[in-house]
């Protein structure tokens, strides 16, 4: 059972004599595709591109993600440049740079390097020496042993 609705476009021509606008009619099957019709083109322009959007905005994050990791990159960069350039201010080989000095700002690895080369000068100011070591423990001699090393002084002829 179809029913039929009566409409009227707006190009509408009248019959000529009685002046009454002649229209189509449609049944609600067509008016029903119709309407779906409008909808989905109306739909398809408002959301249409929606998927090229997704993707651009997914690509945007990339963006950002490899910004970001860009900006740690030449952060790391500054801080070995800083690094290096107060081990060479204050003599500093590479090795004891990278096990030394680990600071994060210039302050505390400029305290790090000082701190480090007033070490390493004292180290080379002493030298390897242990200014005890080869030397008796006691500074007394019992009798019986000043009596064999009188005997072996005689011995040797000193």
């Amino acid at each position: 059972m179809s029913e039929t609705t009566n409409t009227t476009d707006a190009a509408t021509t009248t019959d000529g004599g009685d002046g009454k606008p002649e229209g189509k009619t449609f049944t609600q099957a067509e008016l029903d595709q119709i309407i779906t019709d409008r909808l989905a083109q109306q739909a398809k322009n408002k959301f249409g591109d929606y998927a090229d959007l997704k993707a651009k905005a997914e690509g945007a994050k990339t963006v950002e993600q490899k910004l970001v990791e860009l900006e740690s990159k030449h952060a790391e960069a500054e801080a070995r440049a800083l690094r290096s350039d107060i081990a060479n201010r204050h003599g500093i080989s590479a090795e004891d740079r990278d096990l030394f000095l680990t600071g994060s700002d210039a302050a505390s690895l400029e305290a790090q390097a000082k701190r480090l080369a007033e070490r390493n000068a004292d180290q080379k100011k002493a030298g390897n020496r242990a200014p005890k070591e080869g030397r008796p423990t006691t500074t007394t001699i019992s009798p019986k042993d000043a009596a064999k090393r009188e005997w072996l002084q005689s011995l040797s002829g000193e």
